[in-house]
This record gives C-alpha cells, structure tokens and sequence, in this order.
C-alpha cells in the first residue's frame, strides 16, 4: 500500500509537495496512455465547442470564461485545445490528436481504466496517510505537453497559491500529479 513514511509526511507538510517515484506501476502507466490514445482517436467535438485552453488569466476569462462547453465540464469529458490549432471557421489546421491541450474534467468518474486508478486501494491508502478524513475526487484531467512548430506547448509551474496562509496540520485538500512517462507521482497541498 502507499502509506507514506514519517519523514515523507514531514517534507510534504514543509515543502508542500512530495515526489513519489514509482507509485503507478509501469503497466498502470501504459494502459492509461493506451485509454487515452483511444478516447482521442474517437474525439467528435463540434466546432461551436472547440475552446482553446490557456492557462494565462485575461486569455482564459476571454476564452473559457462565458464559454458553457468549459463551465459545465465538471462532471463530463471534454476536450482542450492548443492555440493556433483551428482556422477562422473552427477546423482543424493540424491533426486532431496534435491539437488537444488537456482534456478533463471528469475522467475518474466516467472512464473506467482511469476510474480503476484514481480509486485504486493504493490511492486511498495515500489519502488516508495524508490525514483526509473524507477525501473527494472533484476532477480529474489528462495534460498534453508535446510541443511542436505548429502548435507549442507552454508550461507554466504549478504552486501552492495558499503558501502564504498559515498552513494546517494536515492538508484540507491535496492534487496528485502523475507524470506517466517515468511513473513519478507529485503531491501537491493547497492547505
């Protein structure tokens, strides 16, 4: 099980975050990335809905902000676009599997490969070493990150936006970010 040690608690508790090498095995790995080459492959996103995903707070409000496809993705799975990926009319200008920035948000309630491991024992396991009482999965979201000339990638560092807030015993909510090549799982606390 994945009951984390007392010095990986205290680091996470100081740091705000912890690296887990290995908590997905490689067959867990690979069968995600298989589920989600094929979840792609079938894709049928109607231009109207083809919303181009930024993480840059002006372009995201214009682009995301009043968009009901983006709002209303909490409970679905949906799909994100890189910029510069469509033309004026909303059709592809690159392949469609090159185009896709994330898609989310609700891949652990409605896929069951990546249902399996989001409520995986090992999973829970975790969460309970961390102190969740209760621990929710409110979503879940599978991030592209290969650039190439005709539609570049930009990664912005993820952070603890509460770091400056006195921080509480134990965590009140946790991400886990799992880089699938490498099986490197990063906690992530927001206090």
């Amino acid at each position: 099980m994945a009951c984390l040690s007392p010095s990986q608690l205290q680091k996470f508790r100081e740091d705000g975050f912890l690296v887990l090498e290995g908590f997905l095995s490689v067959d867990e790995c690979v069968a995600l990335q298989q589920r989600i080459g094929q979840i792609v492959a079938q894709m049928d996103v109607p231009p109207h809905c083809r919303t181009e995903f930024s993480t840059q707070e002006e372009e995201q409000l214009r682009a995301q902000g009043n968009s009901d496809y983006f709002l209303s993705s909490g409970d679905k799975i949906r799909f994100f676009f890189e910029k510069c990926v469509f033309d004026e009319k909303g059709k592809f200008l690159v392949p469609p599997e090159k185009s896709v920035n994330k898609i989310g948000h609700a891949l652990h309630a409605r896929d069951p490969v990546f249902k399996s491991v989001t409520h995986s024992p090992k999973v829970q396991a975790l969460a309970r070493s961390l102190g969740l009482q209760m621990p929710v999965v409110v979503q879940s979201m599978y991030i592209f990150k290969v650039s190439s000339p005709s539609a570049p990638a930009s990664v912005y560092p993820l952070y603890n936006g509460h770091s400056a807030l006195p921080k509480p015993s134990s965590p009140q909510a946790a991400g886990i970010l799992v880089k699938l090549v490498g099986e490197r799982v990063r906690l992530v606390s927001s206090g």
